[in-house]
């Protein structure tokens, strides 16, 4: 019996140890069966479909945000011009992300074009283009400029956070093909929206007056074929300035002196400053006592639309075109060719290359003979912006006035230093007149120091013209507005028009 016992004892542990194993399996799947049960209680079924909904909602949210991230940001944040123009909700990019909720290859497509379009478009503004075909097609002259420093850290920063923003948008829009219909629905209510308040502008449903000043919808894209759309369609003849001053000036006088010399000075963004003591700094700058002793000096105003090439045949023909549809009968009105007509020479002089807009081919045609900087005097500075390599102002204004010393002769010249980007590490410290009136103004540190760049531009000239032998009649304007891409600078100068110098000889 004991022996027995010891034996039962045995067997038991050793079928403990084989059942214990089994116990815990099948304890667990007991539990697991009850906690599935559980879960497919009505109850737990309700809190999943809620948590589910939830985090899809806040998915939506998260993808609409990282899509208008980088519009929102340049217009409240940092202040880019223009930014009221843009919609609040772009219907591009709404569109994108839904196709990216079913394909996203598809989707990746379409939210780049997106962006592209809505990019060119608004720098196409920023910088005076009158067409984003135009600005893009710009692009075949960029290996004639310093690229680097036009890529600012702003800049170079936008392009990165826009990177991100689409990373983001593709990553939550992956396998989520039921975010689709809310997207496209949104597109519709915003749309729906614009429509209500006046501003929509697709189809032509926009209104004369607006509810509110707000853009609640818009295609970026559309706008771009919308504007290109009707630029072929007026397309024909070159549109006549109504009031060309600088044109009228110079046709006058070159009527009323026949033989006479004369010199036309663009000055390339010279804006015209809102604040009245930066604007008679800037005349201090040229109009001096010991000019106006040979000379009647006239300061006013005229408006400009467009970039530079706009504002060249704005001077030079009276016309507003662009140069790609400038034809001999429209080349035959222009002072060139007028004067050439007298039996005149007609100089352009430029420092930087004459391929930029296709200058070494209009300009021929409206009568003018570029200047060959390597056939003439070599020029002593160079590279003076930093992102236009060229011959720097110094040298084309001194050229220009030493050209106008000879009889029967119209010359023109196009400045170059100027043009934005400023290098503002390469300036010395601001003057402190203009220093004070920049304060008394509030004007920011960039517009001021263009300004003060742009003063001895003209301070320079006066220097030549006071050397100088002969007296010829001089026109000095701007181009256009500085195109700054921060509203608070571009805001120091109005929006159209340019500063004008008429300096008629006693």
């Amino acid at each position: 019996m004991h022996r027995l016992g010891r034996g039962d004892a045995s067997c038991r542990r050793r079928l403990h140890a084989v059942l214990s194993p089994v116990r815990a399996l099948l304890q667990g799947r007991f539990f697991m069966s009850f906690i599935f049960r559980t879960a497919r209680s009505p109850a737990a079924q309700h809190v999943n479909r809620a948590a589910s909904r939830a985090a899809l909602a806040a998915r939506f949210i998260v993808i609409v945000l990282a899509l208008h991230a980088p519009s929102w940001l340049s217009a409240w944040i940092f202040q880019a011009p223009r930014a009221e123009e843009r919609p609040l909700f772009n219907l591009d990019l709404l569109l994108g992300a839904a196709i990216a909720c079913v394909s996203s290859l598809g989707g990746a497509i379409v939210l780049v074009l997106a962006w592209a379009a809505d990019g060119a478009r608004s720098a196409a503004k920023n910088y005076h283009f009158m067409s984003t075909v135009d600005f893009v097609d710009a692009a075949r002259f960029a290996d004639m400029l310093n690229l680097p420093a036009l890529f600012s850290r702003s800049l170079l920063g936008a392009l990165a956070g826009a990177l991100v923003c689409l990373w983001l948008v593709l990553r939550l829009t992956r396998r989520s093909r039921q975010l689709a219909l809310p997207l496209l629905a949104l597109a519709v209510l915003a749309a729906g929206c614009d429509i209500a308040n006046g501003s929509f502008h697709l189809f032509g449903l926009d209104k004369d007056k607006r509810a509110v000043s707000l853009n609640f919808a818009g295609s970026p894209a559309w706008n771009v074929w919308a504007s290109e759309r009707q630029s072929l369609q007026a397309a024909g003849p070159g549109a006549r300035i109504t009031n060309p001053v600088t044109y009228r000036a110079l046709q006058t006088w070159q009527a009323e002196h026949p033989g006479r010399t004369s010199l036309l000075v663009l000055v390339e963004s010279m804006g015209l400053p809102r604040d009245p003591a930066l604007r008679g700094w800037l005349q201090g700058r040229l109009m001096t006592s010991r000019l106006a002793a040979r000379w009647e000096m006239q300061f006013s105003e005229e408006a400009f639309s467009g970039s530079t090439t706009f504002g060249e045949l704005r001077t030079l023909c009276g016309l507003h075109v662009h140069y790609s549809r400038l034809d001999d009968e429209l080349a035959a009105g222009c002072l060139p060719r007028q004067q050439a007509a007298q039996g005149m020479s007609s100089i352009g002089i430029h420092g930087f290359g004459l391929r930029m807009f296709d200058r070494s081919t209009w300009w021929p045609r409206v009568g003018l003979r570029p200047w060959n900087w390597l056939e003439g005097d070599a020029p002593k500075s160079m590279n003076c912006n930093p992102a236009f390599p060229g011959v720097c102002d110094v040298d084309v204004l001194a050229q220009a006035v030493k050209q106008a010393q000879e009889p029967r002769r119209f010359v023109y010249a196009l400045t170059l230093d100027t043009h934005l980007p400023l290098d503002l590490k390469r300036l010395p410290p601001l003057p402190v007149d203009l220093l004070k009136a920049c304060s008394a103004s509030s004007t920011p540190l960039e517009a001021c120091q263009l300004t003060r760049q742009l003063g001895d531009l003209l301070a320079r000239l006066e220097s030549l013209l006071a050397a100088s032998a002969a007296t010829p009649f001089l026109v000095v304007v701007g181009d256009h507005a500085p195109p700054f891409s921060e509203r608070f600078n571009r805001e120091a100068f109005a929006t159209d028009r340019v500063p004008l110098f008429v300096l008629k000889p006693r």
